[in-house]
């Protein structure tokens, strides 16, 4: 072959190849040849059918067959005998050939970037610690107070309204039919929970004890019996009793019980271990961003502008509520990290075992919780899934390494203080918006 050198600048790589027509007749006899061996034809005997009937018969599906093949080992050879890394597969453009003449291809990539060399133990990253005081405890408890549902009977005869608890019976008919599940007894509800379909609790607020009422709703398209889905339906309700929510519950034995512990001191026990292991958590995050970003600051190198591409289309369809601008810093930093812990890793041999792949699809399967089993055949079901979870599984691993290698200096953090560092800042927004969701669902 001949490699006529293009381009050759950065990490792109341009050539123009010719491979000789020989080595192409070699390969196309070797088809032919092959399928001669055995073809039956009526009126020839196996492997005896000419060679000019064969060309006749397959020569046009034989031939992009063989280009492939062709530029394929081509290419390969190429690579190895430059001693270069694609980061990417190739273009390929065939810019001559006809059966009996050279070939000439053209091909563009890029190269790997060559990734300097770092002292792992140079690097400090902060490891956070809690001390959790009475104080903590005292404020995680009113806020469990806060939050949970006590009733009682009213102490003054009143109409329903908002965060009451409603004990009723109903009856429900479509176009004065009954259907699955169409009746109830003794039935409880806390209006504004949106435990039923859209507009039914609302017409609960304002009735009286005893009062029986008659609503109208519509079950919605996506309801779970598709045979009532988007229908209207007339249901007969009776009020049987309403209780008012408690406030100001008291912080006690008895709140401990109904949230399920023995008593004040198992719940205030049980607080404590999972605030140690919720800041356990998070502090590893902290610790991973933190580390992640003095890696990537230490690092000079270019990127593939082509590997950037294929990330951010990833991500495009993954990250629909970030700017383009947003999504293409992510994929240069994904990318750029991608290949340095790839570097470290093959540098001190780092490999992911099966144990390591079985416990970060279990780790997967976790996230969805009564779907275990799902995840897990999911994944065993799409090899190409399981290698993307491989690949996770090895960034994981290579990023805890670099966690035992570095130095690390402890620092006491409260919880306040963990959620104001800047590795943090997006965990602190979705929990400022959740709590936001909550007091307006109150």
């Amino acid at each position: 072959m001949k490699i006529e050198e293009l381009k050759s600048k950065g990490l792109d790589i341009e050539w123009n190849i010719t491979v000789p027509a020989d080595v192409i007749n070699v390969k196309i006899s070797e088809k032919y040849e092959k399928i001669s061996s055995t073809i039956k034809l009526p009126g020839f005997r196996p492997g005896k059918v000419p060679i000019d009937i064969i060309k006749q018969r397959y020569s046009k599906s034989i031939m992009p067959e063989v280009l492939d093949e062709v530029v394929n080992d081509t290419l390969k050879n190429a690579v190895v005998q430059k001693e270069l890394r694609p980061s990417v597969q190739p273009k390929v453009d065939v810019k001559k050939f006809e059966e009996g003449s050279e070939l000439i291809f053209n091909v563009s990539f890029q190269i790997m970037p060559e990734i300097q060399k770092v002292d792992l133990k140079k690097i400090t990253v902060e490891k956070p610690y809690l001390e959790i005081g009475s104080e903590d405890l005292e404020r995680t408890l009113k806020e469990l107070a806060n939050k949970h549902e006590r009733f009682e009977p009213l102490k003054k005869k009143r109409k329903s309204k908002k965060n009451d608890l409603i004990l009723f019976d109903y009856e429900g008919l479509i176009n004065g039919k009954e259907f699955k599940g169409n009746k109830g007894e003794n039935e409880t509800v806390v209006l504004g929970s949106n435990k039923y379909i859209p507009g039914y609790e609302d017409q609960m607020i304002g009735l009286k004890l005893d009062q029986k009422k008659n609503i109208t709703v519509t079950f919605p398209k996506d309801y779970r019996m598709k045979e009532i889905a988007g229908k209207n339906a007339i249901f007969s309700l009776r009020i049987k009793d309403i209780q008012e929510r408690v406030k100001n519950i008291k912080i006690d034995n008895q709140l401990a019980k109904e949230l399920g512990e023995k008593d004040l001191d198992s719940l205030k026990k049980k607080i404590e271990e999972k605030m140690n292991n919720d800041y356990e958590q998070y502090a590893k995050l902290k610790v991973r961003r933190e580390l992640t970003d003095k890696i990537l600051s230490l690092h000079k190198f270019d990127i593939p502008s082509r590997m950037v591409e294929d990330e951010v289309n990833f991500l495009k369809n993954q990250a629909k509520d970030k700017t383009n601008k947003e999504i293409n810093n992510l994929a240069e930093r994904r990318v750029k990290l991608g290949l340095i812990l790839n570097n470290i890793g093959n540098a001190n041999k780092i490999e992911v075992s099966d144990q390591d792949l079985t416990k970060a699809v279990a780790a997967e399967a976790q996230k969805y919780p009564g779907e275990e089993k799902k995840v897990v055949d999911f994944y065993k079901e799409n090899p190409q899934m399981m290698n993307n979870l491989r690949g996770v599984a090895f960034e994981e691993k290579v990023i805890d390494f670099i966690a035992n290698v570095c130095s690390v200096e402890k620092k006491k953090y409260t919880f306040d203080e963990l959620f104001n560092t800047k590795e943090l800042k997006d965990e602190k927004k979705l929990i400022g918006s959740n709590k936001k969701k909550e007091k307006k669902n109150e």
